[in-house]
C-alpha cells in the first residue's frame, strides 16, 4: 500500500469524452479487484464487457446527468469517481438527491487518502448544486466500502437488489445530508 505523502503530487480532474479510455481501464481493473473473488468468471465479464466498454463509458460521459473525476498520483490514474445528478433513491422519489455511482481506487493505492480526496470533491460538486442528499448503493458483502462510507458519514436507510450478470446481489442503500 502506498501512502500519499508531502512531496507526491495528487491531482483530481473532472473527466471528459479525452478519458473515456481512462475510465474503462480504471473500471474494468477496479472492480475486478474488489468482486473478482465473490462473482463467477462468466458474470464478472459480462458485467465488466456492458459496464465498462469504451461505447458505454463514452455514452455516459456524453450525458449531461452523469459527472466523472479522475485522481492522478505522480501523472498515474489511480481512482475515478462517477455522480449521477437527478437519480433519486429507489424509496424515496420525491427527494432531490445526488447519486455516488461509483468510487473506486486502484487496491495498492487504497488506504493512501485518494478515495477521501474523491470524496470532498463529490461532496462539494453536490453543495455547489445545492443537493441536500447524496446516496449511494453497495453490495452488503463489501465491508471495507461500508466502512469508509460510514467515516464519511453515510448511514444506511434501505437495501435492493444489484443485477451482476445472472446473479442479483443485495447492496445497502446509504445516505448522507450534506446541506448546512
Amino acid at each position: 500500500m502506498q501512502t500519499v505523502v508531502e512531496g507526491e503530487k495528487l491531482q483530481i480532474k473532472v473527466a471528459c469524452t479525452k478519458d473515456v479510455a481512462v475510465l474503462s481501464r480504471l473500471g474494468r481493473k477496479t472492480f475486478k479487484e474488489t468482486y473478482a473473488q465473490f462473482n463467477t468468471p462468466k458474470n464478472l465479464q459480462k458485467y465488466l464487457r456492458v459496464t465498462f466498454s469504451k461505447k458505454s463509458i463514452n455514452e455516459q460521459l456524453e450525458d449531461d446527468g452523469n459527472f466523472f473525476l479522475v485522481a492522478r498520483l505522480n501523472n498515474v490514474d489511480v481512482g475515478y469517481a462517477k455522480l449521477k445528478e437527478n437519480n433519486k433513491p429507489f424509496h424515496n422519489k420525491s427527494i432531490n438527491a445526488v447519486e455516488l455511482e461509483r468510487i473506486y481506487v486502484l487496491e495498492e493505492f487504497q488506504g493512501a487518502g485518494i478515495g477521501k480526496n474523491l470524496m470532498d470533491k463529490c461532496l462539494a460538486f453536490a453543495k455547489l448544486r445545492k443537493y441536500p442528499v447524496m446516496w449511494l448503493g453497495v453490495w452488503e458483502g463489501n465491508l471495507e466500502a461500508i466502512k469508509f462510507y460510514q467515516r464519511q458519514g453515510f448511514v444506511v436507510f434501505g437495501s435492493h437488489m444489484f443485477e451482476l450478470g445472472d446473479e442479483e446481489q443485495s447492496d445497502y442503500l446509504m445516505k448522507k445530508d450534506i446541506q448546512d
